[in-house]
């Protein structure tokens, strides 16, 4: 099996997907914040590079890759600063990784998306598969 060697917006897009249900809304500066307080606690998020001013938390990355999941229909646009997460797109995008990565790969992926829920959505439980096996 060959070594699954992840780019920044495949971390990104895998943790939004495993963690969020369809329909749900994610306030931009709110992922900005979450993974940014993610980022010293897993290593997945290492490749991470924020500009902090003050209270306010921006990535130029994330940014990117919001825009890239907008493009793919996996998020939509609700107003100026909220996005929705789409039913079936996050559902194929599961699907897919389940199918494409290791075990150890999709559980690193599941614990990083239970983090970031808890961040985006604190005193809610995460929308997360089962352990494959």
């Amino acid at each position: 099996m060959t070594v699954w060697v992840p780019e920044i917006g495949d971390i990104i897009t895998a943790i939004i997907s495993l963690a969020c249900r369809g329909g749900e809304q994610l306030r931009i500066p709110r992922v900005y914040a979450a993974l940014n307080e993610l980022k010293g606690r897993d290593v997945l998020l290492s490749g991470l590079y924020f500009s902090i001013t003050g209270a306010v938390c921006y990535s130029r990355q994330i940014d990117e890759i919001l825009r890239t999941l907008v493009a793919k229909g996996i998020l939509v646009f609700s107003g100026r600063d909220t996005l929705v997460v789409r039913d079936s797109a996050v559902e194929e995008v599961r699907v897919r990784l389940r199918k494409k990565l290791p075990s150890a790969a999709y559980r690193s992926l599941q614990t990083a998306s239970r983090r970031f829920y808890g961040k985006i959505f604190p005193g809610r439980e995460g929308s997360l598969d089962p352990l494959p096996g």
